[in-house]
C-alpha cells in the first residue's frame, strides 16, 4: 500500500517551497535558518520516535523542523509541566502530545486550536471513532488522533483448557466461576486488575460501567448521571476485591503488577493493554506460549464489553507561531506508515482502521482482530474540562476496593463530581 506524504498532500513544488523558506527568513523568523521549528511535547520519547521525527523532516524538504523535547515520563507529570506552560502563554509549544482525556479541559482554557474544516476531515478520514470522540469538545475536533488503546483479557489456555474447555469466559461471572474450579484444585487461579489508587482504577471501573450501560456525566459534562447502573458497577468491583480470587496486593496493582502475576504464575486472568502479548514473550516465553487472549470480559450477558479507550492526540498550541506547519508536521508523524511503524517498535496500537490489515500488523499483532473489534465498541472517559478533578474523586473514592458499599459508594461519588463540576468541594 502507498500512502502519501504530508509534503506531497501540501503540493508545494520546488520553487514554492523555495519563496516560502526565503520569506521566512526575510522575515526574521528566529528559527533554524529561517527554518520553522515545531516544538513537539508528549510523545517524543517513545521507542523509535525519533525515526518518525527524522522521517518526516526528510519529507517536509525546508517546510519545517520538528524538534522532539522531553517531558516527565508518568501523565501527571506531563500535564503538569504542559499547563504550567501553556498558562504563561509560552510561544515555545507547538505540537502536544495529550492524553485523551485532556481534550475538554485544554480547549475550555483556550490552549489549543479547533482544526478548520479542512484540517477535521483530512484527520478524520480512516480513523476510528471513538479516538475521534476523545479528542472532539463542544462539536470541534481539537486534536489529531495518534494512537489508541483498549484492553483485553489474557488468559493462560492451559488453564482454561482444564475448566472451561478450552474457551476463555465470556463474562465476569464466567470468569469468577473458572477461577474458583482453579482454586478448589489447587492451580493458578487469580484474576489479575489495576485495583491501585490511580488512573488505571478510574479506567477499570469506567469499562465495568460503561458495560452496564451507564455512564458518570452526561454529553455535555453538566452534570452527573450516577444512577442503579453505578451500583451495579460498584458490586461488581466490590466483589472482585471480596472474592478471594483477586490478588492480596489489588489495591497496590497497576498495570506492572498485573503484569508480573501473570508472569509469576500467580494470574490464571489477566485485565491490561495489548503490550501484554510481546512484553511476556521477552519476559517468560514459557508463560507467552500458553497465553491467550480475548475481549475484556461482559458485565451483562449477551451485551459487549465497551472497554475504556486510551492513547494519545495531538494539539496545536494556541500560542504557536506556526500553527500550519505544526498541523502538517502532526499529520505526518501520525501518517499511516508511521502509525505502523510506531505500532511494531512502541507497541502503541493504531487510529487507522486500514493499518490493521498490513500484513506486518497482522504477524505482529496476531490480537488485531479482537482489539479493533473492542475499539469500535469502546468507551470515553468524561470528556470534561475538569477530567482531573473527576478522576481524582473516583480513584480515591473507590480505594481500595475492597471498602466499597455499591449504594453508599454510589452516593458519595454523586455528590463529590456534582461538586467538581460546579467548581465546589475539596478535592480528597
Amino acid at each position: 500500500m502507498t500512502w502519501r506524504t504530508g509534503k506531497a498532500r501540501r503540493g508545494l513544488g520546488l520553487a514554492a517551497a523555495a519563496t516560502l523558506i526565503a520569506s521566512l527568513a526575510a522575515c526574521g523568523s528566529g528559527d533554524d535558518g529561517g527554518v520553522p521549528t515545531i516544538n513537539l511535547f508528549g510523545g517524543a520519547s517513545a521507542t523509535g520516535f525519533d525515526k518518525l521525527i527524522e522521517d518526516c523532516n526528510q519529507q517536509a524538504d525546508g517546510e519545517y523542523k520538528i524538534v522532539g523535547n522531553l517531558v516527565p515520563s508518568d501523565a501527571d507529570g506531563q500535564r503538569e509541566q504542559l499547563v504550567r506552560r501553556l498558562a504563561a502563554g509560552d510561544e515555545g509549544m507547538d505540537l502536544l502530545g495529550m492524553d485523551v482525556v485532556w481534550t475538554a479541559e485544554f480547549a475550555e482554557a483556550g490552549w489549543i486550536l479547533p482544526l478548520t474544516d479542512a484540517q477535521r476531515e483530512e484527520a478524520s478520514k480512516d480513523t476510528l471513532e471513538v479516538p475521534l470522540e476523545t479528542a472532539t469538545w463542544k462539536d470541534k475536533l481539537y486534536g489529531i488522533p495518534k494512537h489508541t488503546n483498549a484492553q483485553l483479557m489474557w488468559y493462560r489456555k492451559s488453564l482454561v483448557e482444564k475448566v472451561g474447555n478450552g474457551e476463555p469466559p465470556k463474562t465476569w461471572d464466567e470468569m469468577f466461576d473458572m477461577a474458583e474450579k482453579l482454586k478448589a484444585e489447587g492451580d493458578p487461579y487469580e484474576i489479575g486488575f489495576t485495583g491501585a489508587r490511580y488512573e488505571g482504577l478510574v479506567v477499570g471501573f469506567n469499562t465495568i460501567l460503561s458495560s452496564f450501560g451507564g455512564t458518570i456525566v452526561n454529553e455535555d459534562s453538566t452534570e452527573t448521571t450516577i444512577d442503579d447502573k453505578t451500583t451495579d458497577a460498584l458490586g461488581l468491583l466490590q466483589r472482585l476485591a471480596t472474592s478471594g480470587l483477586a490478588s492480596r496486593s489489588l489495591s497496590n496493582s497497576q498495570e506492572p503488577e498485573v503484569f508480573a502475576q501473570l508472569q509469576n504464575g500467580s494470574s490464571a486472568f489477566s485485565l491490561n493493554w495489548p503490550y501484554v502479548g510481546s512484553a511476556m514473550k521477552e519476559a517468560s516465553p514459557e508463560i507467552a506460549e500458553d497465553l491467550g487472549f480475548a475481549k475484556f470480559p461482559a458485565a451483562v450477558e449477551g451485551q459487549p464489553s465497551k472497554v475504556t479507550v486510551g492513547g494519545m492526540n495531538f494539539g496545536i498550541s494556541k500560542f504557536s507561531q506556526h500553527p500550519e506547519e505544526a498541523f502538517d508536521a502532526a499529520m505526518c508523524l501520525r501518517s499511516p506508515e508511521h502509525q505502523l511503524a510506531h505500532a511494531l517498535t512502541a507497541g502503541e496500537p493504531p487510529v487507522n482502521e486500514k493499518v490493521f490489515d498490513e500484513p506486518e500488523f497482522k504477524e505482529a499483532y496476531p490480537q488485531g482482530p479482537i482489539l479493533l473489534e473492542s475499539l469500535e465498541t469502546a468507551s470515553s472517559r468524561p470528556i470534561s474540562p475538569v477530567y482531573q478533578n473527576i478522576s481524582t474523586i473516583i480513584s480515591s473514592t473507590l480505594s481500595p476496593p475492597s471498602s466499597i458499599k455499591p449504594e453508599d459508594t454510589a452516593k458519595k461519588l454523586d455528590s463529590s463530581i456534582t461538586d467538581a463540576i460546579a467548581g465546589k468541594g475539596i478535592l480528597p
